[in-house]
């Protein structure tokens, strides 16, 4: 008889198990599909000894980020966790904070890393919890920089419909409306790739801007036609977006109608310093992580383009010097901001461009379509002379006020010159006496006349030419004014120099 080794029973063994494993899988399921025929679900689910629907858990995680933007539903449900831990009793410890520029009254709960608070919708008992993971690899040095915090809503199975369909909707809708109630409008400024955020204090209206009233108008309605496209601008393919180019000489007001803009829309501004943006990219980083329903402020655009190259390059394109590494955003990169692809990353948003000098600005800037309303503001009529008046005193009527419209026709003044002379006292008659004494000095072209206008223009008795090695002494030491004139393409007032871009006058 033929001796069998022990490799050959061991397979044969194991044959035999897999045939009697297959064969009770077969009947198991044959006998579970019979069942389901005859019994319940719930019957059938305390044969087969399952956990019923209700103890069984699905979950939701929400991130922070949503690749490079903000999620929005991360930051409603940290907004709506506020207002539960303000009326948990079980959760023993939470983080406590208030926003840079808010009142004492509009202090912020939040949930630390690890801990859950328990909300309840419509009889259901929904878990909010927080945690943290980080980014990178495994052999990367963890850092706070790293650390993304998440949200894990979790319910029970058989409320996943309940779930998505009505108390996250709810959620979204009650943020919202509180949002709403407490807004506080905010600025925005660049700073190392990043917005930082202030509480913008800014008080001016369009009832307190001194401008004419029929440039004063058709910026409102403008404004409020913009507001009520949303449809039109998705029908035609267009970013649903709106620039505007405010020109003027200082103290005419530009900077006092953004404000009046942005409190008349309650958006946020967005001060875009282009001279601290260190590349194209960083320009479309900074551009995707704004919010919708903002405006993007560029201030003296002029200036901030005034050396930019067109296009990044190692050589100019005549053929001359080579391009300097200083010029961190090129012209090309600012018009894809402005109408490129990249235009569209958000909607509902305003572009606002300012500068003291329209004629210097590149045509490419200008071009229909990127800037869709030009708005002038000039010098103070009479009209805006009895705003202000009415503004800083409130007083309609004057014995002065003829004599002073009679000035306003001959003499050109500023709206900040006659705001400051305004401001130097609390007597209304004290202060209409010395704004027609400005007009007044003005008109005989005593020393009065000009002295805002030529201060902050730098406009004064030019300095003798320097040989080129001082000039660039006298400019890497910081010093303007008529300095920087010197530098100009060989006109006698050329561009300013780059060193001007933060000086930004009183408007």
């Amino acid at each position: 008889m033929a001796m069998t080794s022990p490799n050959s029973r061991a397979l044969e063994r194991y044959k035999s198990a897999v045939t009697t494993a297959t064969s009770v899988l077969g009947a198991a399921m044959l006998l579970r599909r019979v069942l389901a025929d005859v019994l319940p679900g719930t019957a059938l689910g305390a044969l087969l000894l399952l956990p019923p629907a209700s103890a069984r858990r699905h979950a939701v995680l929400i991130e922070e980020f949503d690749g490079a933007l903000h999620n929005r539903v991360f930051l409603a449900a940290k907004a709506y966790v506020s207002t539960l831990l303000a009326a948990a009793p079980s959760v023993p410890l939470m983080k406590a904070s208030l926003p840079r520029g808010a009142g004492a009254e509009h202090v912020l709960l939040a949930l630390r890393p690890g801990t859950a608070v328990v909300d309840v919708f419509d009889g259901a008992k929904v878990t909010w919890r927080l945690s943290r993971k980080h980014d990178g690899g495994a052999g990367r040095r963890r850092t706070t920089e790293d650390a993304r915090e998440v949200f894990k809503l979790s319910f029970d199975a058989e409320h996943k419909d309940m779930v998505l369909g009505s108390y996250l909707p709810a959620v979204m809708a009650r943020v919202e409306a509180m949002s709403q109630e407490q807004r506080q409008t905010k600025l925005y400024s660049n700073e190392w790739g990043k917005w930082r955020t202030v509480r913008l204090r800014n008080a001016s209206t369009f009832a307190t801007v001194a401008m004419d009233d029929a440039l004063r108008q058709a910026v409102v309605d403008d404004l409020d036609r913009f507001l009520t496209r949303k449809e039109y601008y998705r029908q035609t393919g267009r970013a649903w977006k709106r620039g505007y180019l405010i020109h003027g000489l200082p103290g005419t007001g530009k900077s006092s109608l953004v404000a009046a803009i942005s409190n008349h829309l309650h958006f946020d501004v967005y001060d875009l310093d282009v001279g601290s943006v260190r590349s194209n990219t960083e320009l479309r980083k900074l551009l995707i992580r704004m919010k919708n329903r903002s405006i993007l402020l560029v201030e003296d655009v002029d200036c901030a383009l005034a050396t930019a190259p067109r296009r990044e390059a190692t050589g100019s394109s005549d053929g001359g010097n080579p391009v300097s590494k200083n010029h961190k955003v090129t012209l090309s990169g600012l018009l894809n901001m402005v109408d490129g692809l990249w235009s569209s990353s958000g909607h509902e948003r305003i572009l606002i461009f300012t500068t003291n000098h329209k004629d210097r600005l590149d045509p490419a800037l200008l071009r229909p379509g990127r800037m869709d309303m030009h708005v002038h503001m000039g010098y103070c009529g009479f009209v805006a002379f009895r705003e202000l008046a009415a503004n800083y005193h409130g007083i309609q009527d004057h014995p002065l006020y003829p004599e002073v419209e009679a000035l306003l026709r001959e003499v050109e003044v500023a709206p900040a010159e006659v705001a400051e002379r305004l401001l130097m006292t609390d007597d209304a008659d004290a202060a209409i006496e010395m704004a027609a004494k400005l007009l007044r000095g003005r008109k005989a072209g005593t020393g009065e006349d000009g002295g805002y206008i030529k201060q902050k223009l730098h406009v004064g008795p030019r300095r003798p030419r320097r040989p080129p090695a001082a000039r660039r002494a006298v400019l890497d030491d910081g010093i303007g004014g008529s300095s920087r004139r010197g530098q100009g393409r060989g006109s006698g007032t050329g561009r300013r120099g780059r060193g001007e871009v933060r000086g930004r006058g009183r408007r």
